[in-house]
């Protein structure tokens, strides 16, 4: 089967669901496969990669160019918003 027409059988049986067990279990599957997609996409830095973020990090420390934590949480809330 296609994948599309996979995807409408797919949303179209959740909207039938009432078991909150089940839909939990779903979520849960589709969390695992973006954190295993994720972990697919990570790749070692090289030692060069790693000396220049440090000298750009250390750079930021230096001239008090940094993020507040609810920076940021609303940076990466936006970024990742659907």
């Amino acid at each position: 089967m296609a994948l599309q027409a996979e995807k409408e059988y797919i949303k179209s049986e959740l909207d039938k669901i009432e078991d909150i067990h089940l839909v939990e279990a779903i979520r849960n599957m589709l969390d695992f496969g973006k954190a295993k997609r994720y972990e697919r996409s990570l790749f070692p830095m090289t030692r060069e990669s790693f000396y220049e973020r440090n000298a750009l990090s250390r750079k930021a420390i230096e001239e008090d160019q940094l993020l507040t934590q609810k920076e940021a949480q609303a940076y990466f809330a936006k970024k990742h918003a659907k």
